[in-house]
């Protein structure tokens, strides 16, 4: 039994991990680092255990972490970008700037997929990436996430402490303020992502497998032109798959 973890800017996601699959998914603040090293104790009992994890984080606040729950380690094994892995290539000129939470994600698609894949990270920020079915990443890009949109209306005195709300029918055109934004954001992003699907079709072989990962994932797949794969903890999922093949 091992543990894999995401260090997100938003969240600290961790699972435990038994052949491939993983159980009691659990996700803290990634400032809360008392609650992670309280669940870990209550986990592991006196156990050790194995730690592959992957980190976004600045490097001294990923050591204050590790430095925190140390203890409850056998080993600890860090993903981190490279410029290739298992066949597939990144696109970046300097690969270490990539995220290695979408890194991780790019590299599981591709083998556990074999088709061209459109994979889309819904985290801090909205991420996407293709990658085709011979390993060739092709780049993609980076979106405001929902927080930081909802930051944009935060001068506006009958908009503070704004969320996003759910939209329950497909109309365009919304009645009510909220539901305006909600709905704008929706398809502000939807149609980015609909036109990145348009034009990786024409190099991929077919239609591409579409991967969207993160909190947003269901919400956002509901205004997609085609059939997704929703799987909020796409990364950890990635990681367990990974860990033993690297």
């Amino acid at each position: 039994m091992n543990f894999i973890a995401d260090f997100g800017n938003s969240y600290l996601k961790i699972a435990k991990e038994h052949n491939g699959k993983l159980c009691k998914i659990t996700r803290f603040k990634s400032n809360d680092i008392e609650s992670l090293k309280k669940w870990l104790r209550g986990v592991c009992g006196h156990q050790k255990f194995k730690l592959f994890y992957t980190s976004v984080l600045d490097d001294n606040f990923t050591r204050k972490i590790i430095s925190n729950i140390n203890k409850h380690l056998s080993s600890i094994e860090q993903f981190k970008s490279s410029k290739s892995i298992l066949s597939v290539t990144c696109a970046y000129g300097q690969p270490s700037k990539l995220g290695s939470d979408r890194w991780a994600q790019i590299v599981a698609a591709n083998k556990i997929f074999r088709k061209d894949c459109m994979i889309i990270s819904c985290g801090s920020a909205i991420s996407v990436d293709c990658v085709t079915s011979n390993g060739s990443h092709k780049g993609g890009l980076i979106f405001s996430g929902a927080g930081s949109y909802i930051n944009c209306f935060s001068d506006i005195h009958n908009l503070k402490n704004f969320k996003l709300t759910k939209i329950k029918t497909r109309d365009l055109l919304q009645n009510n303020t909220r539901q305006q934004i909600s709905k704008g954001y929706k398809i502000m992003i939807s149609s980015a992502i609909n036109e990145i699907y348009a034009s990786f079709t024409k190099v991929a072989k077919g239609s591409p497998k579409v991967i969207i990962s993160g909190g947003y994932a269901k919400e956002l797949a509901l205004d997609l032109k085609y059939r997704t794969y929703v799987e909020p903890y796409f990364v950890l999922k990635s990681l367990a798959f990974l860990q033993d093949k690297i």
